[in-house]
């Protein structure tokens, strides 16, 4: 027994799959909300450390490194990036989806602030 044989023993069945899943897709196309830019919250922390005018290499050592180690440790911390400059750094923390930022902000804090 071919495709089209089974088909043509099936026009009812088929029809109606059809019929259902463009009678979903209208439902879904107004009921889905649609927006030019949405508000989208990324799970992420941003650290700015200011160290007067420190070089780069020292800033990289003596600052950067160790916050870098310690907001690793913090539960849910996808990954770590960081920029390192003349007297200043900024590390970026991102997280999980889903987890509580207003925790993980403050213990990136508590972090920093050892």
């Amino acid at each position: 027994m071919n495709f089209t044989a089974w088909a043509q023993g099936h026009a009812r069945s088929i029809l109606f799959l059809l019929g259902a899943l463009a009678l979903a897709g209208a439902v879904a196309t107004f009921s889905l909300p649609v927006a030019l830019f949405p508000q989208v919250s990324f799970p992420r922390v941003r650290i700015s450390l200011d160290s007067g005018d420190r070089p780069a290499e020292q800033m990289a050592i003596e600052v950067t490194t160790p916050v870098e180690e310690a907001v690793r440790a913090i539960p849910g911390v996808r990954n770590v990036r960081s920029a390192t400059s003349r007297g200043g750094a900024e590390i970026s923390i991102n997280f999980d989806w889903g987890g509580d930022m207003v925790s993980a902000m403050l213990q990136a804090q508590s972090e920093v602030n050892k």
